[in-house]
């Protein structure tokens, strides 16, 4: 990582705990746990039946439902307890790609939008410890800002795999070039903590927010944009990629 953004996400990790309490306070933080473990999860064990689950994927340790914010938006929540996208356990070297789960039910925005939505209109999406309001890890799959596919088309010659600077809504983030239809074995979360020297320090990746969209290369293969959104209280940044999201799919 960057000298300036180790520096600037430990800074931040300062700022996130101060608004620990505040997080805390939110109204019932456990509400996504609650549901999954004491609801989906022993319905499909008694009955076969997810609700109010979409999926529950008992194998593969997570559940798709759908948010009560905007017509096509779902959520990943694993099975698993699992605080947020500093959990240590998400970086072990078998821990489950949570993303690639995502991407292969992204295709439920769509539906139940009622229209077939082309790979770089979704978007997948985590906060940072300072942007949640629950503490059980979940991604947002729902439609992407209709104006970002043609402004990460310019970095569709980037290198792949490697995190160059992106400036967006005069804030800098930063992006990494994907390639292939699916994201095989590259996992976003084991991406971002590459960034840092000190790989496995949840402090430094709860101060992160990541984003993965969909994309058509020119020469017409396909791949992804992860973008790594990190905390900068000094410049009003929470660590809120879900602002590249829209909730209201106005593609």
């Amino acid at each position: 990582m960057k000298t300036p953004l180790r520096a600037a996400l430990l800074c931040a990790l300062i700022a996130i705990t101060a608004l620990l309490p505040a997080i805390l306070a939110a109204a019932n933080p456990d509400k996504l746990w609650e549901i999954v473990n004491q609801e989906c999860v022993p319905n499909m064990i008694g009955h076969n039946e997810p609700g109010p689950c979409r999926l529950v994927d008992r194998q593969r340790g997570f559940t798709i439902l759908k948010d009560i914010v905007g017509a096509g938006q779902f959520l990943l929540i694993p099975t698993r307890r699992l605080t947020g996208i500093e959990s240590p356990e998400l970086l072990a070297p078998d821990a489950p790609n949570y993303w690639a789960y995502a991407w292969e039910q992204s295709h439920l925005v769509g539906e139940a939008l009622g229209k077939k939505l082309t790979r770089d209109q979704i978007g997948l999406e985590i906060n940072s410890a300072a942007a949640r309001s629950q503490l059980q890890l979940h991604i947002h799959i729902d439609c992407l800002r209709a104006d970002l596919p043609q402004l990460l088309r310019t970095h569709q010659t980037d290198a792949p795999d490697q995190w160059l600077p992106l400036m967006l809504d005069s804030h800098r983030y930063w992006i990494m070039r994907l390639t292939g239809s699916t994201l095989g074995d590259a996992n976003p979360f084991k991406l971002a903590a590459a960034m840092n020297p000190d790989a496995h320090n949840s402090a430094a990746m709860a101060a992160q927010s990541l984003l993965l969209t969909g994309a058509r290369f020119g020469d017409g293969s396909e791949g992804s944009y992860l973008i790594d959104t990190p905390v900068n209280f000094d410049r009003g940044e929470r660590g809120n990629a879900e602002a590249l999201l829209d909730h209201s799919c106005s593609l």
